[in-house]
């Protein structure tokens, strides 16, 4: 009876997901595995440089008797604990550091207590350790644990990294995980970015920034990583980089404007509003779209130029060119569009040749808000000829075209094409979808441009297949993310130029692009390769495919686990029987809200909650619709010699609207997540679950075997002399990993023990 009533006390604790994460509370008695972390609250307070970490905790005692227990911490490099606050029956709890040399015993021992691979990265870290008793029966334990550590900094960039994953199994709060990171810097703060975890960020000046996670039950899986660039200029700039050895770099470059501008400082724009009144927006979706272009009317600035577009079998102007943003003329305005009625035809290209003739004159930047819910139906409908009548009359005028299409019986190729060719985006609505939202997000986000026509150079390293290939504007409250490929390294000028305020602004920054080295940012080289192949598939869906485009992607996607149209093997890996690892699992983000900003020009922003583009998926839907789009496809092949059919290929319907959706995700992914169950980019090498391991890609050919097992002496001396391995011995007890010219393997009925000649001759084989 007392063995039954244990196990269940264990199931119940490991439903709630055992606690490893930034620390673990054990029992004493080895039966019960780390209690569950019922709540998560992180604070970081960053200072010029030094940052504060506060950390309160929460763990549920699930048994029915009090338990003794030991808190464990792995403190980061370089943190000095300040402060550990824990009250046990009135008394107040003292904790103590212990060294690495003590603490790797420590670690042996949890490690083969719970069988758990993923601690392994706690090894080489000093521990904070702190005796409790009695954790209550059915009760819960609060501790809050405080450290100090000078962040790193490279290049004007700060580096701020919070350890939540270190289980192989991630753990699951049972309520709240939250994290607040508080910015303060005598130098204006510019650029901040988590390629981790969508975050919200506020600014109340230039000097500081609030930066925020929330979610409920939320699955412990990544570390937390943040990056904050400093600049005295109008426009900062942060260089990230990896360059593993035996192949080109890869770097990340961030830029943004100031957070906060006077009125005279951020041009005014020319923007005109195309509005599709055809039959088909009859009822809800011509009232939305209404409301929607009202609201946008109302935001415009006083220096800023307008006109308005209704077409449906015909073409109707509001004026015949564009106009101030008079109050006199914005409330005529108001009344044509209060007029709009749906009946008719499509006239797609008739509107399109209307909006690109505005003669603009001065330095204004040209917009165009593009709304319509079909595909053409009057005067010209051959999608190239559209295409090539607007790149012929926009030529001279450069206007940037912002399209969002509504529903889904629609053309999204040329939709797409159009905005990619004339420097703008593409958005799609679908039905029910709260669309007059959707529309004034979009104009939040291009309402205020700051930077346009931006040129990169950076003249004295190789760098290719940079992407975006053509950079978009900044607008306020925006950041710029490029990332792309290098071969040469050493230092360079980095130029950013464009036009601001209307005059021709230059910002010359100084960057190291390094040797091969096997450093942090190894998530850059997935990120740039998630949004190659959304260019190159883009490519395919919209113009066809050619064997080389083919190959390209199915290169990449094999190397860097990318769920394709050619590569749907990937989704469930062949020979996978029993012992599968577990389903992809991202950590829940906050809900996308669309913000009806009611600030005035020169405000600061706010705080807000982080969002998604409009009408783009979110991370886990788009996800999903890829895999479900290359399970879809006829011919997918593991030699990638499928073709990408079916579904992808369309043009118009449900399956066109999604595909372009999830490839725009690809194409502007900017946090590294996994797609795909079964593939793992770890070390910079692929990994793929074949029968009952990981195994790595790269271990191939006449590689000498070294197996060693799991937990054992020699198991652990190897991921203590070889940093990286960590990684790779975390992945599960069944590992398979190419070190230099040795494939070890981990395995039950390894080695125990390897002596240390042989562990210096793996180590230095790389």
């Amino acid at each position: 009876m007392l063995r039954r009533a244990l196990a269940a006390l264990t199931l119940v604790a490991l439903a709630g997901g055992a606690a490893s994460a930034a620390g673990m509370l054990v029992p004493t008695d080895t039966s019960l595995p780390p209690l569950a972390l019922k709540h998560h609250r992180v604070a970081i307070d960053v200072r010029d440089g030094t940052s504060v970490t506060t950390i309160e905790q929460v763990y549920r005692n699930h048994t029915d008797r009090p338990l003794e227990a030991t808190y464990l911490f792995p403190v980061p490099d370089g943190a000095v604990v300040i402060e550990f606050q824990l009250l046990v029956n009135g008394k107040l709890q003292k904790g103590e550091v212990l060294e690495r040399d003590k603490a790797e015993q420590i670690y042996t021992e949890i490690v083969r207590r719970m069988r758990d691979p993923g601690i392994v990265d706690w090894v080489g870290k000093n521990v904070f350790r702190a005796r409790i008793f009695p954790v209550p029966p059915r009760g819960d334990q609060k501790l809050v644990i405080k450290y100090t550590q000078i962040l790193p900094f490279l290049d004007g960039t700060y580096k701020i990294a919070y350890p939540l994953k270190t289980s192989a199994q991630a753990a699951k709060t049972l309520e709240d995980m939250t994290l607040t990171v508080n910015v303060a810097q005598s130098v204006p703060i510019r650029t901040v970015y988590s390629p981790s975890h969508r975050v919200s960020v506020g600014r109340k000046d230039e000097y500081h920034a609030t930066v925020g996670f929330e979610g409920e039950k939320v699955v412990l899986d990544e570390d937390f990583l943040l990056y904050v660039g400093m600049s005295k200029k109008d426009v900062g700039m942060s260089l990230l980089t990896y360059h593993p050895p035996g192949e080109a770099g890869y770097f990340l470059l961030m830029a943004a404007p100031k957070a906060v501008f006077d009125t005279d400082e951020i041009q005014g724009k020319a923007i005109t509003f195309v509005l599709d009144t055809s039959g088909s927006m009859t009822g809800t979706k011509l009232e939305q779209a209404k409301r929607a272009l009202l609201y946008s009317l109302k935001r415009l600035g006083h220096d800023d130029r307008f006109n308005v577009i209704r077409f449906s079998s015909d073409v109707e102007s509001f004026q015949p060119g564009l106009v101030s943003a008079s109050a006199a003329n914005i409330e005529a305005a108001k009344r044509f569009v209060d007029g709009f009625e749906a009946a008719g035809g499509t006239a797609i290209d008739d509107a399109l040749q209307a909006a690109l003739s505005a003669k603009v004159g001065g330095n204004d930047p040209h917009l165009v808000l593009f709304l319509t819910d079909g595909r053409p139906t009057v005067g010209e409908t051959e999608e190239s000829a559209i295409l090539k009548r607007a790149a012929a009359l926009n030529g001279a005028h450069g206007a940037r075209v912002f399209a969002l299409g509504i529903g889904e019986d629609l053309n999204t190729h040329l939709l797409d094409q159009l905005a990619a060719e004339h420097g703008g985006t593409s958005a799609y609505v679908a039905p029910g979808e709260d669309m007059d939202a959707e529309i004034a997000a979009l104009y939040n986000q291009i309402a205020f441009p700051v930077l346009t026509d931006i040129e990169l150079q950076i003249p004295k390293v190789k760098t290719y297949a940079v992407l975006p290939g053509s950079l978009p504007d900044i607008f306020r409250g925006g950041q710029l993310l490029v990332v792309g490929r290098y071969r040469d390294d050493g230092d360079s000028l980095i130029r950013l130029s464009g036009r601001m305020g209307g005059e021709e602004r230059r910002f010359d920054y100084e960057g190291t692009f390094p040797k091969a080295t096997l450093g942090d940012n190894e998530f850059i080289a997935a990120l740039w390769a998630h949004r190659q192949v959304g260019v190159l598939l883009d490519q395919i869906r919209l113009r066809g495919e050619t064997p080389e485009l083919r190959e390209e992607v199915v290169q990449l996607a094999k190397k860097f686990g990318i769920v394709t149209p050619y590569t749907s093997y990937l989704v469930v890996e062949d020979g996978v029987t029993g012992g599968a690892p577990p389903p992809p699992m991202t950590v829940p983000r906050p809900e996308r809200a669309p913000r009806f900003d009611a600030r005035p020009r020169g405000a600061s922003a706010e705080p807000e909650p982080a969002a998604a583009p409009p009408g783009d998926l979110d991370e886990e839907a788009a996800e999903r619709v890829v895999v479900e789009t290359a399970k879809a496809t006829s011919g997918s092949k593991r030699d990638g010699s499928g073709t990408a059919g079916g579904a992808f290929s369309a043009k118009s319907g449900k399956e066109a609207v999604d595909a372009a959706k999830a490839v725009r995700h690809m194409k502007e992914k900017d946090r590294a997540t996994s797609d795909v169950r079964g593939v793992k980019y770890v070390a910079g090498r692929v990994f793929t679950f074949r029968g009952d391991r990981w195994v790595d890609e790269s271990a191939t050919g006449g590689l000498e075997e070294v197996a060693v097992a799991p937990y054992s002496a020699a198991w652990m001396k190897l991921a203590s002399e070889i940093a990286w391995l960590r990684d790779a011995f975390a992945l599960g007890e069944n590992v398979t990993v190419r070190v230099g010219r040795y494939k070890v393997v981990v395995r039950a009925g390894g080695e125990a023990t390897l002596d240390a000649a042989k562990v210096q001759r793996i180590k230095a084989s790389r």
